[in-house]
């Protein structure tokens, strides 16, 4: 072979190496994006946060692919208000939603929106609980049921026209997001899935009627029971002892050991069934050749209290309502666990990183990406946990949460501008939340600090 013929030989192998890096380059810079989002689900109710007990077999093989993250939090312990946080990276107090059911403001924009003007074709399947419909949110594709319900005969607008699925109304979706699955990868755009589950949040008569089937899985001397579930709320604020999240729980029968294993039972059962609603979702994105050019987020809306302080549901601003699970797999995101304090509102400025979109300026969030791509980068300490608008008695609080305190705030009322009753919790030493130190002289200094963060947070971002 001449030389010339040589050189021309390694000049087409260089280029189409390098044409060949540009398009691999290009859909890793645009890649697809599935955030799925649970309704109720604590930090650790799933086999995949050291929970030996509870059954979630396809979440936990996806999650030993990615980053667990042990302390991820979200900054409103509450169903629409969290959506709306994550949905917008900004605090409920910004961006309009604070109640159930309560809508953005007008000019409020959403991960949706930034990412259809990217260029991505967006779709929302699931559980939806903002005002106004998907289809006014940036989403082109859009299937999903309001509020809550029944799992099955569920009301659901597919695309405009209203069904009734005779199947579970979480299988119906999951159903649905494969079929987007598989017209995106037809149309070669990359895409944005946000799918929502039902589960397990329990259904309108505030049960969860898992299958006899799942629930012969498990064990109810098993189940574990809240070491604070005796707490006497004495050194909390008083109204406590009245609030919907007590009340409720009596009449589960907390805090007696049996209603509890017994209600957890039922909890780590359909959690079961979602697991294995969404492992056809995941199966899907395997058959469909995605894993190459997609990050899959994990998160739950809330966490969930059984028995803790006595307490049940959510919306307080205890460990196990604030907590979440969430893990990120994705390409080049090397396996294992982190323990920054990461939020929900993180994931819109993140995603839109990912993408290669501009970031706006009025997000409270910040990109994880550096930590998904194992960087050593300052991170937030705390975080500040909104809960200005009651639920079930709730009164209006402000929370300094992080890894080593947990400092809340109570209000009078709505206005925050008189404190009724101040805790602090030394999580390091007081996981369980029992030693209220907020009258320790020796904590002074720690108390006057995270007061601070308060200060700030509602001159920042409340506007106060």
């Amino acid at each position: 072979m001449t030389r010339l013929k040589l050189y021309t030989l390694s000049a087409i192998l260089i280029l189409s190496f390098t044409y060949c890096g540009k398009r691999n380059q290009k859909i890793i810079e645009h890649p697809n994006i599935i955030f799925i989002y649970t309704d109720d689900q604590r930090q650790d109710a799933a086999g995949f946060n050291a929970n030996d007990v509870i059954y979630t077999p396809a979440l936990d093989k996806l999650a030993k692919q990615g980053i667990r993250f042990n302390n991820a939090c979200v900054v409103m312990a509450f169903c629409s208000p969290s959506r709306a946080a994550l949905l917008t990276g900004r605090y409920g107090s910004a961006n309009g939603v604070l109640k159930l059911g309560s809508d953005l403001n007008p000019d409020e924009k959403t991960i949706a929106h930034y990412l259809k003007n990217a260029g991505y074709s967006t779709a929302i399947s699931g559980k939806w609980h903002i005002g106004r419909p998907p289809s006014e949110c940036g989403f082109d594709f859009h299937v999903y049921f309001e509020g809550n319900g029944d799992y099955f005969n569920r009301k659901t607008i597919d695309m405009g026209t209203e069904l009734r699925p005779e199947i579970h109304c979480d299988e119906y979706c999951v159903n649905r997001s494969v079929d987007f699955l598989k017209e995106a990868v037809k149309n070669d755009k990359p895409f944005f899935l946000f799918h929502n589950t039902q589960l397990p949040h329990m259904n309108h008569e505030h049960k969860w009627p898992a299958q006899p089937e799942t629930k012969a899985k498990y064990n109810q001397a098993d189940m574990p029971v809240a070491e604070n579930r005796l707490d006497d709320l004495s050194n909390k604020p008083e109204y406590l002892k009245t609030v919907r999240n007590l009340t409720q729980a009596k009449k589960y029968g907390y805090p007696d050991v049996d209603a509890i294993q017994s209600h957890t039972l039922d909890y780590y059962s359909v959690i079961s069934e979602m697991d294995d609603f969404l492992g056809k979702l995941l199966s899907t994105v395997e058959e469909l050749g995605l894993r190459e050019n997609t990050y899959i987020f994990f998160m739950s809306d809330n966490g969930w209290m059984l028995g803790e302080h006595g307490f049940t549901s959510k919306v307080l601003p205890y460990q196990a309502s604030t907590s979440v699970p969430l893990f990120v797999v994705g390409p080049d995101i090397k396996p294992g666990e982190n323990n920054d304090v990461v939020l929900n509102i993180d994931f819109l400025p993140t995603i839109l990183e990912l993408a290669d979109v501009q970031l706006p300026e009025n997000i409270h969030g910040e990109s994880v990406l550096p930590i998904l791509q194992n960087k050593n980068v300052e991170w937030r300490e705390h975080f500040i946990h909104e809960g200005i608008e009651g639920f079930g008695g709730i009164k209006p609080h402000l929370a300094v949460i992080g890894s080593d305190y947990r400092y809340i705030e109570t209000y009078a009322d709505r206005t925050l501008s008189s404190v009724n009753f101040v805790e602090l919790y030394d999580m390091k030493k007081d996981p369980l939340e029992m030693n209220n130190l907020a009258r320790d002289s020796s904590m002074k200094t720690v108390v006057e600090n995270l007061k601070q963060k308060i200060e700030r947070h509602k001159k920042e971002v409340l506007g106060m």
